[in-house]
């Protein structure tokens, strides 16, 4: 809410004569935003908005603001510093429609002006579900080496459609249906053999169970993961890589 004026003066646009509503006291550009004006109130306050809206107003120094203009005004303001934040948040990264949503909640902006900036960033192509999900799916499959199951489940607890996650969560491997199992056990085999140094010198049973727990959380299936510990241990134990099994292990196996 903005100071009453000093100087209540009429405004012609309001019906009831003798205001105590804010004055404009200046209008100026911002630095480096040749489409702003900064409007300021009495000396005391500023709003900044598009430049496009001050002309369609006609509003000019001296002008008294009567509330409805002032609601406007705010409401103007305040979307143009969500617009502002969502372009700085996606400079820093993709984001899904719901997490840049999230974002814009959590720095208190209304409901309007977050649903009108997400509008407009998707008429403009910058925010794209498809398009994150599947730069998404690729850096986790790439990178992380997670299987498409997890992969689906991150995307969706980011607040992607169901057929959106999916599609790109497969679509990451690029397979076949019938070719899938395979691709997946020699993802899982690779994904094992990059954190193999945590593995080595431990006995077969733990570094099973924790490759085991590893695949699991990256979203191979039961199947799978079996397939692939039981080939990296058979391997690592050939290079003498992992301990010998505990004595007790031993006796029960004769």
């Amino acid at each position: 809410m903005f100071p009453p004026s000093p100087e209540p003066r009429n405004d012609p646009r309001e019906p009831f004569g003798i205001l105590t509503r804010p004055r404009i006291t200046k209008i100026s550009t911002p630095k480096g935003r040749p489409h702003y004006r900064v409007v300021h109130f009495d000396g005391r306050s500023a709003l900044r908005v598009p430049a496009r809206l001050l002309s369609e107003l006609g509003l000019r120094p001296g002008d008294v603001i009567a509330a409805p203009l002032e609601k406007e005004l705010e409401a103007a303001e305040e979307l143009d510093k969500a617009r502002a934040r969502a372009v700085r948040l996606l400079g820093i990264r993709l984001r899904s429609e719901e997490e840049l949503r999230r974002s814009l909640i959590h720095a208190n902006y209304s409901h309007s002006a977050i649903e009108e900036t997400l509008g407009t960033l998707k008429r403009d192509g910058v925010l794209d579900d498809m398009v994150f999900s599947e730069r998404f799916a690729e850096e986790r499959h790439r990178l992380r080496g997670y299987a498409p199951a997890r992969i689906e489940s991150d995307l969706r607890s980011r607040g992607v459609a169901r057929e959106i996650a999916h599609g790109a969560a497969w679509g990451a491997y690029g397979e076949e249906d019938s070719d899938i199992d395979s691709c997946l056990l020699d993802e899982g085999m690779m994904l094992l053999k990059r954190k193999q140094a945590h593995y080595e010198g431990l006995r077969p049973e733990v570094a099973r169970r924790r490759m085991a727990g590893l695949l699991g959380r990256a979203g191979y299936p039961a199947s799978v993961a079996i397939d692939a510990v039981d080939a990296v241990v058979e391997e690592m134990q050939s290079q003498g890589l992992l301990a010998s099994s505990h004595p007790e292990d031993d006796r029960t196996d004769q």
